[in-house]
């Protein structure tokens, strides 16, 4: 079992990409995450989709969770599921605090014997997206280890963001991706 708060990565190369898309809230830029999985493509789906399962790596939703339903992740963001399409794309707004409205888009594709998971934040927000890019980056560390049944095969509390206390080594990590994003924001402008 490995310590939650030195998260592994997948072992396989994340891929890393700055994006322009329009969303309701305006012309956004977006941060797009690529990383691969020796899972097939409905396991991964399965995984971040079904609350039974999100809650072992990330945070339970809560609401209604079909299309045109909306969705709550308690201490953090809520929004509208906008497109369901099982088990290749979904679809969210995403809000957060006060911060202008975004826009989540998780699609997967099958990839040999796994499958290729693609995540996009698109904001109008420029500076959040950093803070998106490395924050759902380390999500996706908490998925891979999940797939490979490295976490414990209990739930996370709901108010385990509050209380959660990043290691050193978790925020060296942290900030070496922030500086890897902060270089591909800036180097998109």
């Amino acid at each position: 079992m490995s310590d939650l708060n030195n998260p592994v990565a997948s072992g396989q190369p994340t891929e890393r990409l700055i994006g322009r898309r329009s969303i309701p809230a305006g012309d956004a830029r977006s941060v797009i995450i690529r990383q691969r999985y020796d899972a097939p493509i409905e396991e991964v789906w399965s995984a971040c989709t079904d609350p039974n399962r999100i809650n072992r790596w990330f945070i339970e939703p809560k609401g209604d969770l079909r299309q045109g339903g909306t969705f709550d992740l308690p201490g953090n963001a809520h929004g509208d599921i906008l497109r369901c399409e099982p088990p290749r794309l979904l679809t969210l707004s995403w809000i957060y605090g006060d911060k202008p409205d975004s826009e989540v888009e998780l699609r997967l594709s099958e990839d040999g014997s796994g499958a290729l998971l693609e995540l996009e934040h698109a904001t109008v927000s420029d500076p959040m997206l950093i803070e998106v890019a490395v924050g759902w980056e380390m999500a996706l560390d908490f998925l891979s280890m999940f797939l490979r049944g490295d976490l414990p095969g209990v739930s996370v509390p709901e108010d385990a963001a509050e209380e959660f206390e990043p290691s050193p080594e978790m925020m060296r990590i942290a900030q070496e991706r922030g500086q890897t994003w902060a270089a591909l924001v800036n180097a998109g402008s």
